[in-house]
């Protein structure tokens, strides 16, 4: 089975530090896209698929605190983590810095295991969180199907074997996260005869 690549997007005006980070990068497992300015980088990211953002902040047109600020205001787009790459280190440059929502800092020049760690502890981050997202849209859409049968139940002519594939569907199948799918589900029941009736659902 493929494992995909955590996608890093590195957005800056010189092209020698794309390359840098991309030598950096490459190697560890990382897929790297690029981006010049700041409308390219919004571009991609509202594509779909960056997992973490490296965004210069002295760029020409759109800077980084601006870049940043568009992407945490986007819904679909707020929960990658940023990290800002700056020659600056003023605290006052930090401190706009967050106040645009970046995660992390790395002041030029930086170092290929300050990049490399400062990245793998915020992916780490990044997927607790999404594990955590996902887990809660299951539990609502869960409380929301179980709400539903409730309000449709007749106890006469209920029949459970006809409803069992959007439960197990519902339930546990069709969770967010994919890692917590189970590939076949065996459904027992047990009948007046007291003989169990195996229902098979993939």
């Amino acid at each position: 089975m493929d494992v995909k690549k955590p996608r890093v997007l590195c957005v800056d005006d010189a092209q020698e530090n794309l390359e840098l980070l991309n030598f950096i990068l490459t190697p560890k497992g990382y897929e790297v896209t690029t981006a010049v300015n700041g409308e390219d980088a919004l571009r991609i990211v509202q594509n779909g698929g960056t997992d973490i953002v490296l965004l210069d902040v002295m760029m020409p047109g759109m800077d980084g605190y601006e870049v940043c600020k568009k992407i945490k205001r986007d819904e679909t787009s707020r929960d990658i983590p940023v990290i800002m790459i700056t020659g600056l280190d003023l605290q006052t440059d930090r401190v706009k810095g967050i106040q645009a929502g970046a995660e992390d800092f790395i002041t030029k020049p930086f170092f290929q295991e300050e990049v490399l760690t400062r990245i793998k502890m915020l992916l780490k981050t990044k997927k607790h969180h999404d594990r955590l997202s996902h887990s809660y849209n299951d539990i609502t859409r869960a409380v929301s199907f179980g709400e539903e049968i409730i309000r449709s139940f007749h106890g006469f002519d209920f029949d459970f074997l006809s409803r069992i594939d959007d439960i197990v569907s519902q339930t546990l199948c069709d969770s967010a996260n994919e890692a917590d799918r189970p590939k076949c589900v065996l459904v027992g029941i047990r009948g007046e005869d007291k003989k169990w009736l195996w229902h098979k659902h993939e």
